[in-house]
C-alpha cells in the first residue's frame, strides 16, 4: 500500500538537491522564446491584441443586438459603427474644441507677456542685481575659467552640410502623410481585425480549445471564461473609472474659471489609458491655459491642487481595490506589467499591459507549468492564514506574528484563534520536526515566538489568571517542546477559569513523574503533538492513575494519526482531538463535585528483590526514590531532582559513563560523571556547550546542576541533577556544597537499603532496561 505522504512533485518544480528538472527549463526556454517573438512581431500583434481587446469590450453589445433577433452579420457591422461612430464624435468635440482654443490664444498673449516681465523683475531685479543676473555672471565667470585653461587648444572648424531639403508643397505633404499614415493603417488593420473576430467569435472559440485543452475541454472552458470575464470586468472598471475622473477633472477646471474645461476633462478621461503618465501628459495644457489666462496665480494654484487631489485619490485609494479586485492583480503586479509591456510594445504596450498580464494569471491557475504567473502576480494570498503565521514564528518575527494574531482575534476570537491558527501552526513546526529532529534553533524560535504571541494577547486583552495556592489542572506537554507549546495555548485558554499549572514535558519523564505534585489537582490534561505517541500516553495516564485513582486524565491528541483512538486504549479518562474539545472536556470535569483527595501510589519499601544491588535501586524513580528525590527538589527549590546511573552500574556493559537512556539532564550529568565536579548550567541557551542539545530543548529545560554520586570504593557510580525549565542568575558555592552534601546522605541511604521497593511494580516502556 502506497504511503499517502508520497505525493508526486508539482510540476515545474526545483529540485533544490540539484539541477532543475527537464520541465522547468523547458518552460523558461519557451517564455525566453515567446518575449523575442512578441518584440520582433510588434508590427502583427499590436493590431491584433487591440483587435481582441475591443471585441471583448464589444462581445455584449453584439450579444445584446442579438437578442433582437438581428442577423449576425447586421448586429457585428452595427456594433462596429456605433463604436466609431462614438470615436468619431469624441474627435469632433476635441478638434472644434482645439479651434476655439486656437482662436483664443491670441487674447492671451498680453497676460502672458506681462508675467514673463513680471517674473523677470522679479527674479532678474534691478540693474542686474537678482539672483538670475548674479547666477548668470557666475556661470559666465566660470565659462571663461575654462575657456582660458583650453587656450591652447585650437579651435575645431564646425562642419558644413549642404542638403536640398526646400520646404516646397510635395514635401509637406510627404511629412503630413508620414506622420498620419501610420496610426491610419494600424487603425485600419485593428478594425479589419475587430470584424473578423466578432464574425467568427464561436468558431474561434472552439478550434482555440481544440488546440489547447488535449482532451481537457472542462479546464480549457474554465480558463476561457474566467479570462473572458476578468478582462470584461477589467474593461468596464477602467471605463467607469475614467469616465468618473474626466466628469470630475472637467467640473472642477470650469468651477476654477479655465476655458475649454469639457476638451480637458475628456482629454483626460482618454488619457487615463495610458497608466501612470497619460493624465499628467493631459493636464499639462490645461496648466499652461490657467498661466496664460489668470493675471494672478490662483487658477493655476487650484488646477494644480485639484489634478493632485483627484490623482491621489484616484490612484491610491479607487484604483488599486477595484482594479485588484476586478482582475486579480496586485497592485505592484499592475506597475511591473506596465514596465515591461511598455519596453516591449511602446506607449501602446501600456494601455494592453493590463488585459495580457491578467490572462497569464488566469493561465497560471490552470496550467501547472505557468503557475508562478499566479503566483507573483496575483492578488490572492499565496499562503493560507496558519502557514503565514508560522512563517513569521519560524523567521523569528514576533511582531509581525503578534499583528496577525490580533488582527484574527478582533475578527473573532481567542479559542478561534488558538483552535485555527496556533494549534495548526504547532502541527506544522511538529511536521517539520519529523524533517528534520537536529534542527535545534528552528524549534526554539518556534517555541519562543508563540510563547511571546500568546503573552502579547493576554495583555492586551486584559487576561488575569485565576490565583490559588495548589493548581486545579495540570496542563502538560507530552513529549517534545512544541507539545508543551501546546499545552501552554490550553493552559492559556483556560486559565481565567481554573487555578492551572502549565508543566514542560520534563514533568512526565519516567525519572520525574513520580514527584510530580498532585495535591489538590483534579484534571491533567496530556497534550500531543506527533504521531505513535499511544505507548508513552498510556505510560504516562496508568502512573498518574496509580498514584492518585480518583485523577481525571484527558489524553489531548493533536494529530491524525490517533484522531480514532478510544479513552480505553490510552488509559486516559476522556480523549480530545483539538483544542475546543479539550477546554470542553476541562469545564466538563470541573464542574463535577470532587471525587476524592488525592493519594500517592502505594510502594512497599521493605520489598527490594535479593538479587538487586543496593545501586540500581535508584534505578527506580517511584517510592522511596522518589519522595527522596522530591525532598532534595524542594530543598534546592526546584521543580525535579532526577538520578542517571554509568551503564555498567545500570546494568550495561559497554563500561561508559554515559547515562543509559538519555533525557534531559543526561548531557550534563555525563560531563559530571566524566570530570567528577560539580556541572553548572545557569542558562541552557546561553551556555556553548548545551546550547545546541536537542534533549534538553525538547524538555524545556533552562536551569541543570548535576553533581557526581560516588560509591563506597570511590567510584563514580552515576550523578544527581537539579532540572527547572526557567533559567537561573546564579548558582554560587554554597548550593554547590548543599548539593553534594544530599547526594552523600542519598547514597548512604541507598547503601543501608532504606530506599528499596518492590520489584515488579509500575514499570513502563522498556522500564526493566533502564538506569533512571
Amino acid at each position: 500500500m502506497s504511503d499517502p505522504h508520497d505525493t508526486p512533485p508539482l510540476v515545474g518544480a526545483v529540485n533544490y538537491k540539484g539541477a532543475p528538472p527537464t520541465n522547468t527549463l523547458v518552460t523558461a526556454a519557451f517564455i525566453g522564446m515567446t518575449i523575442v517573438v512578441l518584440y520582433l512581431g510588434a508590427g502583427i500583434f499590436v493590431p491584433l491584441v487591440l483587435a481582441v481587446l475591443l471585441a471583448f469590450a464589444l462581445a455584449p453589445v453584439v450579444h445584446r443586438l442579438r437578442r433582437l433577433h438581428l442577423p449576425h452579420i447586421v448586429a457585428v457591422l452595427l456594433a462596429v459603427l456605433l463604436a466609431g461612430a462614438v470615436l468619431s464624435t469624441i474627435g469632433y468635440i476635441v478638434a472644434t474644441q482645439l479651434i476655439k482654443l486656437a482662436g483664443d490664444l491670441p487674447r492671451y498673449q498680453t497676460t502672458v507677456i506681462e508675467k514673463f516681465t513680471a517674473l523677470q523683475q522679479t527674479l532678474g531685479g534691478e540693474g542686474g542685481t537678482g539672483f538670475l543676473s548674479s547666477f548668470g555672471d557666475a556661470i559666465g565667470q566660470l565659462q571663461g575659467q575654462l575657456e582660458a585653461a583650453d587656450g591652447a587648444e585650437t579651435t575645431r572648424p564646425m562642419p558644413v552640410v549642404i542638403t536640398n531639403d526646400a520646404a516646397g508643397p510635395l514635401a509637406m505633404v510627404q511629412s503630413v502623410l508620414s506622420s498620419v499614415l501610420g496610426p491610419l493603417t494600424t487603425a485600419a488593420i485593428v478594425a479589419v481585425f475587430l470584424i473578423f473576430l466578432l464574425l467568427e467569435r464561436e468558431d474561434l472559440r472552439d478550434r482555440f480549445l481544440k488546440l489547447v485543452s488535449r482532451g481537457d475541454l472542462r479546464t480549457s472552458t474554465k480558463v476561457m471564461n474566467e479570462a473572458a470575464a476578468r478582462v470584461g470586468r477589467y474593461l468596464l472598471v477602467q471605463f467607469c473609472v475614467n469616465l468618473s475622473y474626466g466628469v470630475v477633472y472637467g467640473t472642477g477646471l470650469s468651477l476654477i474659471g479655465v476655458p475649454n474645461a469639457v476638451l480637458w476633462g475628456l482629454l483626460a478621461a482618454i488619457f487615463r489609458y495610458i497608466p501612470f503618465v497619460g493624465t499628467l501628459i493631459a493636464s499639462s495644457i490645461p496648466f499652461t491655459l490657467a498661466f496664460a489666462v489668470d493675471p494672478g496665480w490662483s487658477m493655476l494654484l487650484y488646477s494644480v491642487a485639484l489634478f493632485a487631489t483627484l490623482e491621489l485619490v484616484t490612484t491610491n485609494a479607487i484604483e488599486p481595490r477595484l482594479y485588484g479586485s476586478s482582475t486579480g492583480l496586485s497592485p505592484l503586479a499592475v506597475l511591473v506589467a506596465a514596465m515591461f509591456w511598455a519596453t516591449l510594445w511602446g506607449p501602446i504596450g501600456l494601455i494592453l499591459s493590463t488585459p495580457i498580464t491578467v490572462c497569464l494569471v488566469v493561465l497560471g491557475r490552470y496550467v501547472p507549468q505557468l503557475q508562478f504567473f499566479e503566483t507573483l502576480l496575483g492578488s490572492e494570498p499565496v499562503l493560507e492564514p496558519t502557514e503565514r503565521f508560522y512563517q513569521r514564528l519560524v523567521a523569528g518575527n514576533t511582531v509581525e506574528a503578534i499583528e496577525l494574531a490580533e488582527e484574527y482575534v478582533g475578527e473573532h476570537d481567542l479559542q478561534r484563534f488558538y483552535q485555527e491558527i496556533a494549534m495548526p501552526a504547532l502541527r506544522l513546526a511538529e511536521a517539520d520536526l519529523d524533517t528534520n529532529a537536529n534542527d535545534v534553533a528552528h524549534r526554539r524560535r518556534v517555541v519562543e515566538s508563540l510563547s511571546g504571541v500568546v503573552d502579547d494577547l493576554d495583555d492586551d486583552l486584559g487576561r488575569h489568571a485565576v490565583e490559588a495556592e495548589k493548581p486545579q489542572v495540570l496542563c502538560i506537554g507530552g513529549r517534545t517542546e512544541l507539545d508543551g507549546s501546546a499545552a501552554l495555548l490550553l493552559g492559556r485558554l483556560l486559565e481565567t477559569e481554573y487555578a492551572i499549572s502549565v508543566m514542560p514535558p520534563l514533568a512526565v519523564r519516567q525519572e520525574s513523574i513520580g514527584q510530580l505534585d498532585l495535591e489538590g489537582v483534579r484534571v491533567v490534561c496530556l497534550c500531543y503533538l506527533g504521531e505513535s505517541m499511544r505507548s508513552y500516553l498510556r505510560y504516562v495516564a496508568r502512573r498518574l492513575h496509580r498514584r492518585q485513582p480518583g485523577l481525571v486524565v484527558i489524553a489531548c491528541v493533536f494529530n491524525d494519526d490517533m484522531a480514532t483512538a478510544e479513552a480505553g486504549e490510552l488509559n486516559a479518562d476522556m480523549v480530545a482531538r483539538n483544542i475546543e474539545e479539550a477546554a470542553t472536556a476541562v469545564r466538563v470535569e470541573m464542574a463535577e463535585p470532587e471525587g476524592g483527595t488525592p493519594a500517592l501510589e502505594a510502594t512497599d519499601p521493605l520489598g527490594a528483590a535479593a538479587d538487586m544491588a543496593w545501586i540500581r535501586q535508584l534505578a527506580r524513580p517511584e517510592g522511596p526514590v522518589a519522595e527522596r528525590l522530591r525532598e532534595i527538589a524542594v530543598t534546592m527549590e526546584v521543580p525535579v531532582a532526577v538520578v542517571d546511573l554509568r551503564q555498567d552500574e545500570a546494568g550495561g556493559s559497554n563500561g561508559s559513563s554515559t547515562p543509559a537512556t538519555p533525557h534531559g539532564a543526561s548531557t550534563v550529568a555525563a560531563l559530571a560523571m566524566s570530570t567528577g565536579e560539580v556541572v553548572v548550567v545557569t542558562d541552557v541557551r546561553s551556555d556553548a556547550r548545551f546550547s545546541a542539545d536537542p534533549a534538553l530543548l525538547e524538555n524545556g529545560i533552562g536551569f541543570c546542576v548535576s553533581v557526581p554520586l560516588v560509591g563506597g570504593d570511590g567510584e563514580i557510580v552515576g550523578a544527581l541533577s537539579l532540572l527547572d525549565q526557567e533559567a537561573r542568575s546564579s548558582f554560587g558555592a554554597e548550593d554547590a556544597e548543599k548539593l553534594s552534601l544530599l547526594a552523600l546522605h542519598l547514597m548512604q541511604d541507598a547503601a543501608n537499603g532504606h530506599l528499596a521497593v518492590a520489584s515488579g511494580s509500575g514499570k513502563g516502556p522498556g522500564e526493566g532496561s533502564r538506569s533512571h
